[in-house]
């Protein structure tokens, strides 16, 4: 070893079987622009990470493997030179011998050289390659074409940076068992990796350059960027997989056809350079021969043509062809014709669906009592369907009006509101309305669903639709709601008469009393009954409302002024039942629109099923709060609870866990919510009780 001490030409490292530095000289750790102390210890691929591309990563590992030495020629790019590498395997280790061979400006004559043999090619890369593959010269294009130094490329592998897809077109040429072996020159497409992280397309016309005894000692190559041109063809390739079509170009004067490879898949045959024109025939339909052979006829004579057939592959298949034909001169003046064939098979079955689909549709519409319109807004054109026009009592079959003509149908009190919607349709993009229109005498409930569609710009184009008759509809849900209102009020009944009594047996004692009073408790007496009075009108006033039928109206209310008046209806059962009902409302509630009448029915029916539900008595807490937009009203008893299998089946009409329940309070009452565009929530557990939250959203003026 102190020979290698000594000699200021020869290098000396150790590698150990982790490929750390375990010894190197001075000259060989100044190779590496390295002192030896910086050296030891390291692990040579991480301290030097652009070797793993370069002839020293493969060389190295192929010694170890094969237990034997190896030779070989590397540029170093940390100190600039090119060096002779001797590496062999001692036991576990790898023991390199370096010596000094050439530093890279002796190589700036072969450059010039280069440069001045290739001016063509100037836009080009060059390269100059060893047998194996190292470069050993690259033109200064490198850096326009693939972002690289010069100094990152010498002594590199040109197979490090080729696509993995066409490493093994790329190794033909560096070996003898191939289609090159024969040649000294030839072309071949590959991918080359961009110092950014992308691949670069390249067409390489390369020759090898002979030695003296004859054999290839270094190969030259011309590469050409030809990204633009794959992208073209790549994406000509995609369209008539992704479209379908196939091309093709017939020699009037020849018995056969070219044909693309999508073509033959059209076709369900193997891919060919040509195919004879008896077997492109043959699929070809009977009864659709004779109008291709007159197409081809009619491009011969006027120089175009559009046609549409069918064939019948081998597998028994139908497909409808689409196909758009010329005329064109070869070289030579020879006619031939030349085309596209579109697969239109599957839009052919689409439409022959949509037809079907469409003829369904319109029974289901029929059936259902839907009508559907298309309001061409920039024309301001609505286009009605039969069913429509019937809906509306159209005489004669209107297909067309404008949107004036169909608004002025709606009921004078829901006009403006509809207004309103179609316009916020416009620009929310969808449309959800119950209006109702007159015709003749008869007043209708119709429901509207639409979507809108716009241009590119934004711009509504179309508003398209469907209208359901839902008065019938309309019309259950009121008895089954003046039902459950009857319904209530005899319940309240037992609780109301008790309620009344208090009071006039107190009227009948103060009548008695007054007899024999003087004028002061006589006035005293008065006023007292006064207050009697009123008690017992404010009760038979709740009870009437609940019974008799009222005008929907709606308009801003205290939620909680409401449910106090309810509590004081209620409050009588719930002490008879031995319920305390406790309000905890928070200050400065903001009111909700609704209609009085129908949400103080929800809420009896709240109340009314927590008092029932709690038969050994307890606490019914009701909280009232904001939450975001919403004013949120919860109703918690400690009654039985409901089991959860029954919970999603509240509010299902005759559903009910009541003995004598006909379940329909709480259908009625989910209805009024969901028109009041709020919800109700249930949770409930056996054993400890239900929790209502009806949410409501709160009024903005």
């Amino acid at each position: 070893m102190d020979m290698f001490e000594d000699n200021t030409s020869i290098g000396f490292i150790i590698l150990d079987s982790n490929w750390h530095f375990i010894y190197a000289n001075e000259y060989g750790a100044s190779v590496l622009n390295r002192s030896p102390e910086e050296l030891l210890g390291k692990m040579a691929w991480t301290e030097f990470p652009a070797s793993i591309r370069h002839a020293t990563y493969s060389h190295f590992h192929d010694a170890r493997r094969n237990g034997k030495e190896i030779a070989f020629k590397e540029y170093v790019k940390p100190s600039n030179q090119w060096i002779y590498v001797n590496a062999y395997p001692v036991g576990d280790n790898l023991q390199i011998i370096i010596r000094k061979t050439e530093m890279l400006t002796n190589h700036l004559a072969i450059e010039n050289d280069l440069y001045q043999k290739y001016t063509d090619y100037v836009q080009d890369l060059i390269t100059l390659t060893a047998k194996e593959g190292i470069l050993l010269y690259v033109s200064a294009s490198i850096k326009s074409l693939l972002g690289y130094e010069l100094e990152e490329m010498y002594g590199a592998n040109v197979m490090a940076f080729c696509h993995p897809e066409d490493i093994d077109g790329l190794k033909k040429i560096f070996k003898l068992e191939n289609e090159y072996a024969m040649e000294d020159q030839g072309t071949i497409t590959c991918r080359f990796l961009h110092k950014k992280g992308w691949y670069v397309w390249f067409e390489n016309n390369f020759k090898w350059l002979l030695d003296e005894w004859g054999e290839r000692s270094q190969n030259v190559g011309i590469w050409r960027d030809i990204s633009e041109r794959k992208i073209v063809e790549e994406r000509f390739i995609q369209a008539q997989r992704l479209g379908q079509f196939g091309s093709f170009e017939r020699n009037l004067e020849e018995d056969s056809i070219t044909w693309s490879d999508e073509m033959f898949r059209i076709y369900g045959l193997e891919p060919a350079l040509r195919i004879d024109l008896s077997k492109a025939i043959d699929p070809i339909v009977l009864d659709d021969r004779e109008k291709v052979a007159l197409s081809i006829k009619q491009t011969v004579l006027r120089g175009s043509s559009d046609i549409e057939y069918r064939i019948t592959r081998d597998d028994g298949e139908v497909r409808h062809l689409r196909s758009q034909i010329e005329r064109v001169v070869l070289d030579g003046g020879r006619m031939a014709v030349r085309g596209l064939v579109h697969d239109i098979t599957i839009h052919k079955r689409i439409e022959h669906e949509l037809i079907q689909s469409k003829a369904k549709l319109e029974i289901a519409q029929e059936i259902a009592g839907l009508g559907h319109y298309e309001w061409d807004v920039l024309n301001n054109v609505v286009y009605l369907s039969d069913e429509l026009t019937a809906l509306f009592g159209c005489k004669d079959p209107v297909k067309q009006m404008p949107m004036e003509g169909l608004l002025e149908s709606i009921h004078p009190d829901d006009l403006i509101k509809s207004k309103t919607a179609i316009k916020n349709a416009l620009h929310e993009g969808s449309l959800d309305l119950v209006y109702r229109v007159v015709i003749g005498e008869d007043v209708r409930i119709l429901h509207t669903l639409a979507r809108t569609t716009y241009d590119e710009w934004g711009r509504a184009l179309c508003l398209f639709g469907t209208v359901q008759d839902i008065t019938v509809q309309k019309q259950t849900e009121e008895l089954l709601r003046k039902t459950e209102k009857l319904h209530v009020a005899g319940q309240l009944a037992a609780g109301i008469a008790h309620e009344i009594r208090n009071p006039l047996t107190a009227l009948k004692g103060f009548v008695k009393l007054m007899c024999h009073a003087n004028e002061e408790s006589k006035l005293r007496y008065y006023h007292i009954m006064q207050e009697e009075f009123i008690r017992i009108e404010l009760i038979l006033g709740e009870l009437l409302i609940l019974a008799k039928p009222q005008a929907v109206a709606y308009m801003p209310h205290d939620p909680v002024t409401i449910l106090e008046e309810v509590i004081q209806l209620l409050n009588t059962e719930a002490i008879m039942n031995n319920v305390e009902i406790m309000l905890r409302a928070k200050s400065h509630l903001p009111v909700v629109k609704c209609e009085r009448n129908q949400i103080k029915q929800v809420f009896v029916n709240v109340i009314k099923n927590a008092i029932e539900a709690m038969p050994s008595g307890g606490t019914l807490i009701i909280a009232a709060q904001v939450q975001g937009n919403d004013v949120v009203l919860e109703f918690v008893d400690q009654g039985q609870g409901i089991s959860e299998d029954r919970l999603p089946r509240i509010g299902e009409p005759f559903y009910t866990t009541k003995e004598k329940g006909t379940g329909l309070g709480m259908m009625v009452s989910f209805t009024i919510i969901e028109e009041h565009h709020g919800f109700i929530r249930y949770q409930s557990k056996l054993g400890v009780g239900t929790t209502v939250n009806i949410q409501l959203p709160a009024y903005v003026q």
